[in-house]
């Protein structure tokens, strides 16, 4: 799977903020432009593309997710997972899993689950110190997957003790995780850790092979194993 973004849909904002961060307002351009981003991809990889995106209005959302699968897309990413301040003041990205700020986080959930487009909902562990009370209400929706961003910083590795922990606890759970994967030995401990997706995104910003090398070492370790 590739993903695209993180995009914002903040009609009101377009063409103020940074060029290329928020999503053209107006629905046909926005299709055209999520289209020609899945081209780029899809041209070259036989890969599922989905879409990282963030945003402050539920409706704003939905009308985004609705572009993306008109435009070939395969999976929408709503971002629980962001630092963004703005967003941030107004209850949206990681605040939305705290306590006072979940009902809504719930509803907007329902919200993409009655979609015609899989959503995958992204967030950071350690932002609470339990995602019990989350996920407990995720797997009784139609909610394709959970992302969590497990980097320890103090560490500068992932953690995969999070990652067995929410695995063992919710083994139906499709489980991608994110953060400090540096080599094919990372990847496959957290495989073993029982998550169903690796993904790898900052590194790839400055080697465009990052990822082919790591899948490149993680058939050289499976030869030498055997497996």
């Amino acid at each position: 799977m590739v993903q695209l973004g993180a995009y914002l849909a903040e009609p009101p904002m377009y063409g103020v903020l940074e060029p290329g961060l928020i999503l053209p307002p107006d629905k046909r351009q926005c299709v055209e432009f999520l289209a020609e981003e899945v081209e780029k991809v899809k041209r070259k990889l036989n890969v599922l593309v989905c879409l990282n995106l963030a945003t402050l209005k539920l409706e704003w959302g939905l009308e985004a997710a609705e572009c993306f699968r008109e435009a070939g897309g395969d999976l929408v990413e709503l971002n629980v997972h962001g630092g963004y301040r703005r967003y941030l003041e107004q209850g949206k990205l990681r605040a939305m899993v705290l306590p006072e700020n979940r009902s809504e986080l719930f509803n907007w959930l329902k919200g993409f689950s009655e979609l015609d487009i899989p959503t995958i909902v992204k967030f950071r562990a350690g932002v609470i110190p339990d995602y019990t009370p989350v996920l407990d209400r995720i797997v009784g929706m139609d909610i394709f997957g959970v992302h969590f961003n497990v980097r320890d910083e103090a560490f500068k590795r992932p953690n995969v003790e999070f990652v067995r922990e929410v695995k063992s606890r919710y083994g139906s759970l499709f489980l991608l995780v994110s953060g400090y994967v540096r080599s094919a030995e990372d990847a496959i401990m957290l495989f073993n850790a029982d998550a169903d997706m690796v993904g790898i995104a900052e590194p790839t910003i400055k080697d465009p092979n990052y990822i082919a090398n790591i899948a490149e070492g993680l058939k050289s370790l499976r030869i030498r194993e055997g497996f």
